[in-house]
């Protein structure tokens, strides 16, 4: 029994070990000049068995009229090698309030202490519109910086805490 544990524990490990950069679990944050202060957060949802790591990202403006940004993405190509260096590709669905939804692609390519990502998506917010975001996030374990800009805001800067 004590070997079956032992192993199960092991493959439990290697298994958490080959997750990929995106999606994490984070929690932290921002502050956008133009803006305000932002609540963000990330997680992983548990939708493995389809073959595929999922995770849901989510920013809260903390102001009296408040916006909510979610982002429900698929790591589709998770194995990625560009330049020696680990990409991964994906899918996202972005839902804002006050009402819009976004889809498209999602990549993000992890440099020595960091990751460079992207996403561009297609959909409706008062009309036909083109969402689009880049970010660096620089791994000061456990803790993250992240510098990004997005349709939303010009900049945003945030601390992650990272687990």
């Amino acid at each position: 029994m004590r070997r079956t544990l032992a192993l199960l524990a092991l493959l439990a490990g290697l298994s958490l070990a080959q997750m990929p950069a995106y999606p994490e679990n984070t929690l932290g944050l921002g502050y956008a000049p133009d803006r305000g202060v932002y609540l963000q957060g990330s997680l992983l949802l548990p939708f493995a068995p389809l073959g595929i790591d999922t995770g849901l990202d989510a920013q809260v403006l903390l102001t009296p009229s408040p916006e909510v940004y979610a982002l429900l993405k698929a790591n589709l190509f998770p194995g990625l090698v560009l330049m020696d260096l680990y990409t991964s590709l994906g899918l996202g669905l972005d839902l804002r309030y006050p009402f819009g939804a976004h889809l498209g692609p999602l990549v993000s390519l992890e440099i020595p202490g960091g990751a460079l990502s992207g996403s561009l998506g297609l959909g409706y917010q008062g009309g036909f519109h083109l969402a689009w975001g880049v970010g660096f996030r620089l791994y000061l374990e456990p803790l993250a910086l992240e510098a990004s800009a997005s349709d939303r805001y010009p900049f945003l800067l945030t601390l992650l805490y990272l687990w």
